[in-house]
């Protein structure tokens, strides 16, 4: 029996670690880009192992 899955969410939310270095401050605006490059990267992958579970 197969399942269809047409839409995944995924929700997380990151802490930092409790350590007493300073954090790097990111602007708001690399900050966004590196999410969405997180995101695509993520897709990417995902569509890869889909992609490679149909092949079987």
């Amino acid at each position: 029996m197969s399942i269809e899955v047409r839409q995944l969410l995924i929700r997380t939310q990151v802490t930092p670690a409790a350590t007493d270095a300073p954090r790097p401050s990111v602007a708001p605006r690399d900050l966004q880009r590196l999410r969405e490059q997180l995101l695509a990267e993520c897709k990417t992958w995902l569509a890869e192992r889909l992609h490679a579970q149909r092949e079987r």
